[in-house]
């Protein structure tokens, strides 16, 4: 009985260790800063008379560090159109979609703003089966890809649902 209760002690002391789920001997490990990001997309006209998409991520920054966002000429505000039926909500995320570390980035304060947009031309959607789609962005920062629903739209563009 005695040798269960040290057993049981020994046990209870290291699952109930004074360390945070995200500390350890070596070094503390924090989860990584999030933002809070939102999207939207819309139909606009271009100056040939088509209509292009839109899509717009809206970015906070509602954590008490600096987030850098990768960002830049080689990285634009990813944006995936998609087959879906139903025009319901549809989360997927790939790691690929995300951008390669390394690029330039925007430094984004606590408490900053940003808004990135990306127009995907009448042409490329011209190569669309008509029907509808769902549309995900995908914003990268140096420690996470974060991806959101952007709606849905109807192909062609201006085709009531």
């Amino acid at each position: 009985m005695r040798n269960t209760l040290v057993a049981f002690f020994a046990l209870g002391s290291l699952a109930c260790s004074s360390e945070m789920p995200t500390q350890n001997d070596s070094h503390l490990r924090t989860a990584p800063p999030t933002l809070t990001i939102s999207a939207t997309s819309r139909a606009i006209s271009n100056t040939n008379g088509s209509q292009d998409l839109e899509v717009s991520a809206f970015l906070r920054n509602s954590t008490k560090s600096h987030i850098a966002l990768v960002n830049g000429a080689q990285c634009p505000l990813f944006v995936r159109i998609f087959p879906d039926p139903t025009g319901e909500f549809s989360n997927s995320l790939d790691p690929s979609m995300g951008c390669p570390i390394g690029g330039p980035t925007v430094d984004l304060s606590p408490s900053d703003t940003a808004l990135l947009t990306r127009v995907v031309p009448a042409n490329t959607l011209a190569s669309f089966a008509p029907g509808t789609y769902g549309i995900n962005v995908v914003v990268t920062t140096t420690t996470v890809v974060s991806g959101v629903w952007a709606g849905a739209i109807v192909l062609p563009l201006g085709t009531p649902r």
